[in-house]
Parts: C-alpha cells; sequence; structure tokens
C-alpha cells in the first residue's frame, strides 16, 4: 500500500511520539552540555562555563532537534518515538523528502512547542488533522496500523 493512503494519525499518538522523542533529545542536550564544557574548562582554569546567553542557546538548541530529526526523517521516514507509535513522514508531492522540507518542518514544529504546542493543537481544528509544520512544509504523518502493511 502507498504511503499517502494510510490514515493521518491522531493527535494523541503524535504527542505521544513527540514525548518519546523528546526523552532522546534532552538527552542530546545533556550530552551537548558535556561536550561545551569538555571544550571550555581547558582555556578557563577548569572553571565552568556559567549561563549561555538566551540567542546562543536557542539556536543550540533548534540545531539539535534539527540534526535528530532531519537525520531520522531521512533514514526512514520515522523518528525513535514515531517508530514506537506506528507513524511515519510523508511527502505529500510523493517524491522523496527535501533538505528544506525538514528544516521548514523542525522550524516551526520548534516554533510551535515555543508557543505551547498551538501549532500541534492546530490539528483539532483543522478538518485534515494538520498542524502547521505539516502545512508549511507541505507533509504529512500517517498512521501504519498493523492491519493495513
Amino acid at each position: 500500500m502507498l504511503e499517502q493512503n494510510y490514515p493521518t494519525a491522531s493527535l494523541v499518538r503524535r504527542l505521544a511520539a513527540l514525548l518519546y522523542d523528546a526523552i532522546v533529545v534532552i538527552a542530546l542536550y545533556i550530552l551537548a552540555g558535556f561536550i561545551i564544557q569538555a571544550l571550555y574548562a581547558p582555556f578557563h582554569q577548569g572553571e565552568p562555563i556559567g549561563e549561555i546567553p538566551s540567542p546562543y542557546l536557542l539556536i543550540l538548541l533548534f540545531c539539535i532537534c534539527f540534526f535528530y530529526y532531519s537525520h531520522s526523517w531521512r533514514r526512514g521516514g520515522q523518528t525513535i518515538g514515531m517508530k514506537a507509535w506506528r507513524l511515519k513522514l510523508v511527502n505529500l508531492e510523493n517524491k522523496p523528502m527535501q533538505l528544506s522540507q525538514h528544516m521548514l518542518r523542525t522550524a516551526i514544529g520548534f516554533f510551535s512547542i515555543v508557543l505551547f504546542g498551538l501549532g500541534y493543537f492546530w490539528a483539532l481544528i483543522d478538518k485534515k488533522q494538520r498542524s502547521w509544520h505539516d502545512m508549511a512544509s507541505l507533509t504529512r504523518v500517517v498512521f501504519m496500523p498493523k492491519d493495513m502493511e
């Protein structure tokens, strides 16, 4: 069956997958913190790095999210959380996903989370159950039930 023919994933499944992925992303944030500290300390007599200015911190957090999600999507259209909840990201144009779609999807998804999930909850209003990042990147998250494979 074509991936485009699978049903659109429900918001509950998408948020559950996001929660699973949040665990992975938080682990990556912690790893990045250790790496930054390890690179910083030798040049500053072992002193801790202190507070990173907010704009730099947001850029770092976004880059980590972008690399995790784009790497996962390019390697099969699924993150760890999406695999657990049987979800897959598909391109509406029935072509391979482009890096620009990943970037747009990650940026708007990141922005949606910063706005208390408003972009995700938009799927409750939209007739096609699309979130802001689905609409902007011309993608769709589908649910792959076991009986439809």
